[in-house]
C-alpha cells in the first residue's frame, strides 16, 4: 500500500478529531495504524483520541510507544504527559512536561499545561504562599493566559493580598468570556478589597446570565446587607437556600443580619453542615459559628461558648493544615522591627492633590466602626472601611543603609503614592477613612509617610473586646483571634505599642479616645471628634445611620442602629473568662479602659 493512503488515512483522523467526531477518528487512526503499526505519530493520535474518548488507560500504552520511538519530538511528550495528568498521574506528568520545557523553554503549552498542574497540586496541598509564586511566575511567562491571572488571583486572595487578586482577576476576565460563575467569584474579591461598586456591577451582570445561581444570590445578599438594606439582603439570602440549603456562607449572612436569631430549621441544617466532613472545612467553621451566634441569641451560654471552642478548634488544625499559626515570640519581632525601622525615617512632604487620611485603629471589635460612620457622614469625607493597603505596605522590604538617606525618602515616597493608589470615586471629598483596626502597629510609619494624616485610635473595655474578637469568625489570616490566651497576649503588646505612640508622636496627630465616653455623651463626643480631624460640624454626623454609603464589617447591622455602649455580654461568660482577665492583669492593663497602667 502506498505512502499516500497512511497519510491520507492519518489525515481523515485528524479532521475527525478536530471535528469531535472521536468514533471517526478512531477509526481512521487505527486503520493508519494497520497500515505502519510502528509509526509514532498514529500510536500519539490514536491514544489522544482513545484518551479524549475516556479511555485512558487503553491510551496509556500507544502515547508511551509513541514517545520511545521518537524521544525527541515534543509533541508526542506532550500528549503522553496530558495522559498522565488525566490517568491520575500528575507528577510524572510534570516530570515529562519539564522535559519539553528544557529542550522548548518557549513551548506555551507545555509551560501553560506545567504551571497548571502544579497549581493543582499547591491548592490540593493548601500551599498559597507556593501557589502565589507560581501565579506570579506563570503570569511572566505567559502573559495571555486566563488561567495564569485565575491562578495567581487564587494566590494573592489566600495570601490576603487582596487588591493584587481583584486585579489579577480582572485581568482573568479581560482573557476569556466571562461565566456568571466567574462575575460572582469577582465580586466577592472585589468586596475583599472594599470594592463595593464594582461588586455590584459584577453581581448585575451574573444575575442577567442566571437569576437563580446560588453563590450570585449569597454574594447580592451580601452586599445588600453592607448598603444597609437588610430587608432585600434577607429576601436573597432565602433564595439562596431555596436553590442550595447547604450553602453555608449565607447562613452567615444571615446570621449577622438577624443578629443570630436564626430558627430551628435554620440551627437544624447548620448542625448537620456542620458534623459532615464532606464540607469544606472552611464552611464547617463558618457553619459551627452560625450556631454558636443562634445559641448566644437564645441566652443559652454554655452551649454558645462550647459551639465557640469547636469552631476555634478547627480553625486550628486548618491553620496546620495550612502551615499557619500564631507564633507571638514571632508577632513581637515584627512589631519590634516596625518600630525600628520608624526611628530611622525622615518625615516627607505630603503628596499633593490626594485626600488628607484619618486612620480609625485599635483592637477590633472596639468601636472602630462607629467612629467610622461618624466621620463618614460628613461632606468633605469619603470612608473606605477596612483598606488593605497599608497591611501591604507593612509587607515591604526598607532599606536600613544610614548612610543613605535619600534612599528612605525616595521609598516612603514610592509606599505613599502606593497607598492612594486605587481609590473609588470620592464625590468631591478631600479626606478619606481607614478603618483598618491593626493599623495602629504602624501609626509611627504613618506619620512619617503621610504627615498630613490624623490617627484616631479608639479602646473598649479589655474583657469586653477580647471576648468580642473570640465570638467572631475573622478571615483564616487572624491568627491570634483562635485562642483567649492568645488574644490577651495580643492585647497586652498592643496596649504597650500604643503607650509608645501616645508617648511620642504629637497629640494632634495620635488622639486616643475611650469608646465608653464616646457612646455615653455622644452628642458631645461626635462634634469634638470632627474638630480632632480638623472638620467643622456637621449636624447630619449625629445622623450616621441614614448613610447610604457601604459599611463592609462584621459591625454593619449594629452601626446602622442608635448608639449603645454594647458591654454586658462579658458578665454573662464570666465562668469562661477567668484565665483571660487574669493574663490582661498580669500584663498590666486597667480592666475598666484597656489602657496600659502606669508602672511604679
Amino acid at each position: 500500500m502506498s505512502k499516500s493512503v497512511f497519510f491520507q488515512t492519518l489525515e481523515r483522523g485528524v479532521t475527525a478529531h478536530q471535528a469531535g467526531r472521536l468514533d471517526d477518528a478512531l477509526k481512521s487512526y487505527r486503520a493508519a495504524l494497520e497500515i505502519r503499526p510502528n509509526d509514532p505519530e498514529a500510536s500519539s493520535l490514536c491514544g489522544l483520541a482513545l484518551l479524549h474518548s475516556g479511555k485512558g488507560e487503553e491510551a496509556m500504552p500507544l502515547l508511551q510507544q509513541a514517545v520511545e520511538r521518537e524521544p525527541g519530538q515534543n509533541g508526542f511528550r506532550l500528549n503522553l504527559a496530558e495522559g498522565l495528568a488525566q490517568t491520575g498521574k500528575g507528577d510524572r506528568a510534570m516530570i515529562e512536561l519539564g522535559l519539553i520545557i528544557a529542550t522548548e523553554p518557549t513551548n506555551l503549552v507545555a509551560l501553560g499545561r506545567f504551571y497548571s498542574l502544579e497549581c493543582d497540586a499547591l491548592v490540593a496541598r493548601r500551599e498559597w504562599q507556593k501557589l502565589y509564586a507560581n501565579g506570579v511566575a506563570w503570569t511572566q511567562a505567559d502573559p495571555n493566559a486566563p488561567s495564569a491571572w485565575r491562578a495567581l488571583a487564587r494566590g494573592a486572595f489566600e495570601e490576603g493580598r487582596h487588591i493584587e487578586a481583584t486585579t489579577a482577576f480582572a485581568r482573568y476576565l479581560s482573557l476569556t468570556k466571562p461565566t456568571v460563575a466567574d462575575l460572582t467569584a469577582y465580586a466577592s474579591l472585589c468586596l475583599q478589597a472594599l470594592y463595593v461598586e464594582p461588586a455590584m456591577l459584577a453581581l448585575d451582570r451574573a444575575e442577567a446570565l442566571d437569576p437563580t445561581y446560588p453563590q450570585m444570590l449569597a454574594q447580592r445578599a451580601l452586599v445588600l446587607m453592607y448598603m444597609g438594606r437588610f430587608a432585600e439582603a434577607e429576601v436573597y439570602c432565602r433564595r439562596c437556600l431555596q436553590q442550595r440549603p447547604d450553602f453555608v456562607p449565607v447562613y452567615s449572612t444571615l446570621s449577622r443580619l438577624r443578629r443570630g436569631a436564626l430558627d430551628d430549621a435554620d440551627l437544624q441544617q447548620l448542625n448537620a453542615l456542620a458534623r459532615s466532613t464532606e464540607v469544606y472545612l472552611d464552611y464547617r467553621i463558618a457553619a459551627i459559628f452560625a450556631i454558636a451566634n443562634t445559641h448566644d441569641a437564645r441566652g443559652e451560654i454554655d452551649t454558645a461558648f462550647a459551639a465557640y471552642e469547636a469552631a476555634h478548634v478547627l480553625a486550628r488544625e486548618r491553620d496546620a493544615l495550612e502551615r499557619r499559626s500564631y507564633d507571638p515570640a514571632q508577632d513581637a519581632a515584627r512589631i519590634q522591627r516596625i518600630v525600628d525601622v520608624w526611628e530611622r525615617l525622615p518625615e516627607i512632604a505630603p503628596i499633593p492633590n490626594t485626600p488628607r487620611p484619618i486612620f480609625v485603629v485599635g483592637m477590633p471589635r472596639s468601636g472602630t466602626t462607629l467612629l467610622e460612620s461618624v466621620l463618614g457622614a460628613h461632606s468633605r469625607v469619603f470612608a473606605c472601611g477596612e483598606r488593605p493597603a497599608m497591611r501591604q505596605i507593612l509587607r515591604w522590604p526598607i532599606p536600613l543603609d544610614q548612610t543613605q538617606p535619600e534612599a528612605y525618602e525616595r521609598k516612603l515616597q514610592e509606599w505613599a503614592l502606593f497607598y492612594y493608589r486605587d481609590l473609588p470615586d470620592l464625590r468631591g471629598a478631600d479626606h478619606i477613612t481607614d478603618k483598618h483596626p491593626r493599623n495602629f502597629e504602624a501609626a509611627g510609619l504613618i506619620a512619617r509617610m503621610l504627615p498630613n494624616a490624623v490617627i484616631v485610635h479608639v479602646r473598649r473595655n479589655p474583657v469586653e473586646t477580647c471576648l468580642s474578637i473570640y465570638r467572631q469568625e475573622f478571615n483564616k489570616h487572624w491568627t491570634f483571634t483562635h485562642r483567649l490566651a492568645d488574644i490577651a497576649e495580643y492585647y497586652v503588646r498592643y496596649a504597650r505599642l500604643v503607650a509608645l505612640w501616645e508617648r511620642v508622636l504629637p497629640p494632634e496627630k495620635f488622639v486616643t479616645i475611650q469608646y465608653e465616653d464616646f457612646v455615653a455623651d455622644f452628642p458631645k463626643a461626635a462634634p469634638q471628634l470632627l474638630q480632632a480631624c480638623g472638620l467643622e460640624w456637621q449636624p447630619q454626623c449625629l445622623e450616621f445611620q441614614k448613610t447610604e454609603h457601604p459599611i463592609a464589617t462584621f459591625s454593619t447591622v449594629q452601626a446602622r442602629s442608635g448608639v449603645a455602649l454594647g458591654n454586658g455580654r462579658a458578665a454573662r461568660y464570666e465562668k469562661f473568662l477567668g484565665p483571660l482577665i487574669a493574663a490582661l492583669e498580669a500584663g498590666g492593663i486597667d480592666l475598666q479602659t484597656g489602657a496600659l497602667k502606669v508602672r511604679e
